[in-house]
């Protein structure tokens, strides 16, 4: 069902009023993932635009859309966190190994990063990335690919090589210290 003229009037005004004031707030609230952040402020209007027949004082909306921005914001960075988790080969994200999220590097006074940092940033991992890949053996891109990558449980791996469990955990683990030091080496000599 559609909303009536006045309505979508009324939905129109609104997102020209506030669509850049959430879209800051989310980019702020997902540590500076402008990408994330745009997908964010979309959710936020299309519950907006849901829930047009509901809502009765459009002049006091201000606040609704801040708490629907909280929320969802939430929600968008532990998905983030769980799909970097996810498809991170797994580094320390600290010299004491505490795993941190950028709103704990914004709460720390870190200031967000601008789009063109971010690119640069990503660049350079990229191209760590790449040069890590290079840099492994024939053995070790198989075992990055179906244990880490792919997510296979450590005895399909082991069954797919031909190796023991044992065998496996002690590749994938000195494949992780090999890696780890590589990428510190990288991004250390790009920076």
């Amino acid at each position: 069902m559609g909303l009536s003229a006045e309505q979508d009037a009324a939905f129109n005004g609104i997102f020209k009023r506030y669509y850049e004031k959430i879209l800051k707030f989310c980019v702020y609230a997902l540590g500076g993932d402008r990408s994330a952040a745009e997908d964010c402020a979309q959710d936020i209007f299309l519950i907006l635009y849901e829930n047009m027949g509901r809502l009765k004082d459009y002049d006091k909306i201000g606040g609704w859309l801040y708490k629907t921005a909280g929320n969802i914001s939430k929600q968008y960075a532990a998905s983030l966190r769980k799909e970097r988790k996810r498809f991170a080969v797994p580094f320390p994200a600290s010299e004491t190994g505490d795993e941190e999220s950028p709103l704990d590097n914004i709460a720390a006074g870190d200031r967000i990063k601008t789009e063109e940092e971010q690119i640069a940033e990503e660049k350079a991992v990229s191209r760590a990335a790449a040069e890590i890949g290079k840099r492994l053996t024939p053995k070790d891109r198989q075992m990055l690919a179906l244990a880490f990558r792919d997510k296979q449980p450590l005895k399909e791996v082991a069954a797919r090589l031909g190796i023991s469990l044992s065998a496996v955990k002690s590749r994938a683990s000195r494949l992780r210290q090999k890696i780890s030091a590589l990428a510190k080496e990288l991004l250390a000599d790009w920076n």
